[in-house]
C-alpha cells in the first residue's frame, strides 16, 4: 500500500517503487503512466500538499528529493537524483553512481519534457519552460528556459498581438 489516505490519488498505470521512502502531503495526484522511484536506502522523497505529477513523469529519488506545496510537474518531466561518476569505468557490471538531492520550492510550474538534474534547487514560485534542462540553484520567482536552463525574461501576463510594440 502506497497511500493510506483517501485524498491522495495514484492513478491506474502509475508505477511506484520503494514506497517506504515516499511521503505525500494532502491532495497529491500521481497521474497515469508516471514512474515514481523512491529510495532503496531510505532517503526521503517528499511531495507537499496539492502536488501534481503529470502523465509520463519520472521521479528518480534515490538521492532524496523534496517537491513543495502547489507544485506541478508537467507531462514527461524527469527529476533525477543520480548520475554516473565519469572517473569510473562505465564498462563494468557495477559502475559507480553518485547521488545529489533535488529540491523544488512551493508553487513551481515545471514545463513539459523538462529534466531536473541531480542537485538542482528551485526556490518558490519558479517557472521552467518546456524542454529545459535545469542544473544548479535558483532563487524564488525565477523563470528558466533552455539547455542548460538560464534565467529568461518574463513577457508579461498576456501575449502581445503580432506586430505590437507596446
Amino acid at each position: 500500500m502506497v497511500v493510506a489516505r483517501h485524498d491522495v490519488v495514484v492513478e491506474p498505470g502509475a508505477v511506484i517503487k520503494f514506497w517506504k521512502s515516499l511521503r505525500f502531503g494532502r491532495r497529491c495526484t500521481i497521474q497515469a503512466n508516471a514512474y515514481v522511484y523512491g529510495s532503496r536506502t531510505g532517503k526521503p522523497v517528499t511531495f507537499g500538499d496539492y502536488v501534481v505529477v503529470s502523465h509520463g513523469c519520472m521521479v528518480l529519488g534515490e538521492g532524496g528529493a523534496s517537491i513543495g506545496d502547489f507544485t506541478h510537474l508537467g507531462p514527461g518531466v524527469v527529476l533525477t537524483t543520480q548520475y554516473g561518476d565519469s572517473r569510473s569505468d562505465p564498462c563494468t557490471p557495477d559502475p559507480t553512481v553518485r547521488y545529489a538531492a533535488v529540491s523544488i520550492g512551493r508553487g513551481c510550474w515545471i514545463g513539459i519534457g523538462t529534466a531536473l538534474m541531480p542537485g538542482a534547487q528551485l526556490g518558490d514560485r519558479c517557472v521552467v519552460a518546456p524542454n529545459s534542462v535545469v542544473f544548479g540553484r535558483w532563487p524564488d520567482a525565477t523563470h528558466l528556459s533552455g539547455n542548460p536552463a538560464r534565467r529568461s525574461q518574463r513577457t508579461g501576463s498576456r501575449p502581445r498581438a503580432a506586430g505590437s510594440t507596446a
